[in-house]
């Protein structure tokens, strides 16, 4: 298959996709390349600038999947009506939250549930198991509002 036909999903985040992830990708996208950009993200015209535009002709379609501020998300949307390309959400949800570092198997299935340690009050650590449930499309990210 020519990379022409293939599509490019961009993972912006320090998290690798899990493999749940990656399997629901195939599924809906069929063949396509996975590009993790795992650095310090400065702003969102930085990740169009270096990992879209130069891709942009080459693949059928690009899907840029951030776990960012939502300020760079709306960027990225924003972006993305004039760039050719798409920014996709994972969704995940918190199923629970230990006190002691979760073990892979046991507390959690490292498939399709990754964790997450916070710090809270006095350094004490909690561990929360987020599972994946599925990727939606952004269209728009509005902020509703009212006077106080």
């Amino acid at each position: 298959m020519s990379q022409a036909q293939l599509q490019l999903v961009i993972w912006v985040s320090r998290h690798t996709p899990l493999k749940s992830q990656l399997d629901v990708l195939r599924e809906k996208l069929g063949d396509y390349e996975l590009k993790v950009v795992a650095e310090r993200i400065p702003n969102a015209d930085y990740i169009v600038d270096n990992f879209v535009k130069p891709n942009i002709g080459k693949y059928a379609r690009i899907v840029v999947i951030p776990v960012l501020p939502l300020s760079m998300i709306a960027r990225l949307v924003e972006l993305s009506r004039f760039n050719s390309f798409e920014v996709w959400w994972a969704e995940m949800e918190q199923v629970k939250v230990l006190s002691s570092e979760p073990v892979p198997n046991r507390d959690y299935n490292p498939y399709n549930e990754t964790v997450v340690v916070a710090a809270g009050a006095h350094e004490q650590k909690s561990y929360k198991i987020m599972r994946f449930k599925k990727f939606h499309r952004i269209k728009r990210i509005v902020m509703e509002m009212e006077e106080v």
